[in-house]
């Protein structure tokens, strides 16, 4: 991040859209920070170049807050502007050129706000992640969607020369930017859900199993709560423990059952009536 000394009439333009009067440099303090690139995250999952071109709108106008805690009382700055930037000579832990978007934003020069920009000025509050939801997650090995085609492949491992990733795909929606003190991403940082779980204390049997309850849900949900769609139920998936995808999953067969009562193919014969063999009696 850096601070903006100048702000120009066009950039002025710009964040007057958010304020109900015109604003003057001297009431706003700005700064730039990258939302998010291309690099590969700490949970092995990255976005693609084509995401990051549609983040890059969908995070101007979008408000910041701290931890990704969903309160307005924590809501504190505004992006107004946001474009993604390449840079050819650096390239990702893939081979990739890097890309990221870089975005502006605002506060008001408060009484209550100069700690914060202090901090900020002073490198405190540096570290950013950003909340958001895709359509499809795919696999850089084979290209399928993990959530809805069968993939035999594990992200982080590595096939050939080729490390496995989760390739992040086609963003429906950003809902905030948050001051974290461990991101996702290293150079600015992606969160995926609301409640980050710190999955290097399980083994990896654990992961597989997360997702075939995920998988569950989504196909039971489908039936149940078609309104919601399977990409929203995936996204709900994300946002929950362990323990909560269990009760929820079990929570839906249970729903399920009642909806659609099991049936036996083989129906039980019919009481039969004692014969009369009285004829054959002696």
């Amino acid at each position: 991040m850096s601070k903006q000394n100048e702000i120009t009439e066009q950039e002025l333009a710009k964040i007057r859209e958010y304020t109900r009067k015109d604003v003057t440099a001297d009431e706003i303090y700005t700064f730039s920070l990258i939302i998010c690139d291309n690099e590969t995250d700490r949970d092995n999952e990255k976005f693609t170049e084509d995401s990051l071109n549609k983040l890059a709108g969908m995070f101007v106008g979008k408000t910041g807050i701290f931890d990704h805690n969903m309160s307005a009382g924590g809501q504190t700055a505004r992006i107004y502007s946001a474009a993604v930037e390449k840079d050819p000579s650096r390239k990702t832990s893939d081979g990739d050129d890097y890309i990221c978007v870089k975005a502006k934003a605002y506060m008001m020069r408060t009484a209550a706000n100069e700690n914060l920009i202090a901090e900020i000025e002073g490198g405190i509050k540096k570290e950013t992640s950003v909340g958001c939801s895709v359509r499809s997650i795919r696999c850089s090995i084979c290209g399928n969607d993990i959530r809805t085609e069968k993939c035999g492949h594990r992200k982080g491992e590595t096939y050939g020369s080729k490390k496995c990733s989760w390739l992040l795909c086609d963003p429906e929606d950003a809902y905030e930017w948050s001051f974290v003190a461990v991101p996702s991403q290293r150079n600015a940082g992606v969160i995926k859900s609301h409640k980050i779980e710190d999955k290097s204390k399980y083994p990896d049997w654990v992961e597989e199993f997360r997702q075939e309850m995920k998988q569950d849900i989504i196909k039971d949900g489908a039936g149940l709560l078609p309104f919601l769609g399977n990409s929203l139920l995936g996204d709900i998936c994300d946002c929950l423990s362990l323990k909560k995808l269990r009760e929820m999953r079990d929570a839906l067969k249970e729903q399920r059952k009642k909806q659609l009562p099991l049936v036996s193919l083989l129906a039980a014969p019919a009481e039969e009536t004692a014969a009369d063999y009285s004829d054959y009696k002696i």
